[in-house]
C-alpha cells in the first residue's frame, strides 16, 4: 500500500493524503492492509461480500491509523475512536486533530487538520444515466442551471465536482444527510467558496475547495469556519 501526501492547498493547516487501495506489492516501510485494526474495524471488513471491498476497507483504515499515529505520537494499534451523533468518527484523545476519510475506486483520501472540523470526499467518475434527476433532488436551482448550461459531455465531471463539495461540507459539519444537500450552494466549479447552511436553527459557515487526486478522480475538502465550530456535531 502506498501513501502519498498531496500538494498543499489553500486550507488552514490541513494535510491531504492519498492512499492506494489496489491489492499488490507493499512498499518498504509501508503498513500492510489490516495492520493495527481493532475488533470493530475487522468485524466491519468481514461483513463485505466481496474480498475486494474488504481489502479496501482494511487498507484505508490502516492508512488512517498510520497517519494519525505519526501526527499524535500514539502507536497506531493504541488509537481509539468514538463517533458523533451522526456517526462521524473522532479520536479519543485530548486536543486530538480533526480528520476525515473517503474512498472511491483505487484511492482513499485522508485529511488531517487541527481544531477545525473537516470533511473530505472523493469520487472516481462512472457512467450515470440519471445524472440530472439526481441533481434535481440534491442540488440547488442555480447548480442545476449551471449543469444544464454545459455540453452533455462535460456534465458528469461538473456533477461530481458539485457532489464531492456537498459531501465534504456535510462531513465537515458531521450532520450526515440530516441536512439536505439542496439547502446550500457548493458550486459546480473548483474554486474556494464559503457557503452557509442551516444547523440547529443557526447559520453555519463552511469553506470548501476542490482538487484532483489523479487524472480522473475528483475530490473536495471542507472545514468549518471558527465562528461556527460550536455548531458542528
Amino acid at each position: 500500500m502506498r501513501i502519498d501526501q498531496l500538494a498543499a492547498i489553500q486550507a488552514p493547516g490541513i494535510e491531504l493524503w492519498r492512499g492506494g487501495l489496489l491489492a499488490g506489492a507493499r512498499e518498504r516501510g509501508a503498513p500492510a492492509p489490516g495492520d493495527w485494526l481493532d475488533a470493530a474495524e475487522r468485524e466491519r471488513a468481514a461483513r463485505f461480500h466481496f474480498e475486494r471491498d474488504a481489502h479496501r476497507h482494511r487498507a484505508s483504515h490502516t492508512a488512517l491509523r498510520h497517519l494519525l499515529a505519526g501526527r499524535t505520537g500514539v502507536p497506531a494499534p493504541a488509537l481509539r475512536f468514538s463517533a458523533g451523533p451522526y456517526d462521524k468518527p473522532r479520536l479519543d484523545l485530548p486536543q486530538a486533530p480533526a480528520f476525515n476519510m473517503s474512498h472511491s475506486g483505487r484511492w482513499a483520501l485522508i485529511g488531517i487538520g487541527g481544531a477545525a472540523p473537516i470533511g473530505v470526499d472523493i469520487e472516481v467518475p462512472r457512467e450515470m444515466d440519471d445524472l440530472m434527476a439526481l441533481a434535481e433532488r440534491n442540488f440547488t436551482a442555480t447548480e442545476c442551471r449551471e449543469l444544464l448550461a454545459l455540453p452533455e459531455a462535460g456534465r458528469l465531471r461538473a456533477f461530481l465536482r458539485c457532489w464531492t463539495r456537498k459531501e465534504a461540507v456535510l462531513k465537515a459539519v458531521g450532520s450526515g444527510l440530516s441536512i439536505e444537500p439542496g439547502l446550500f450552494e457548493a458550486g459546480t466549479t473548483p474554486e474556494r467558496r464559503t457557503t452557509t447552511l442551516p444547523v440547529s436553527g443557526q447559520t453555519c459557515e463552511v469553506t470548501v475547495i476542490s482538487l484532483d487526486v489523479d487524472s480522473e478522480a475528483l475530490a473536495a475538502v471542507a472545514w468549518v469556519e471558527p465562528g461556527s465550530r460550536h455548531l458542528a456535531f
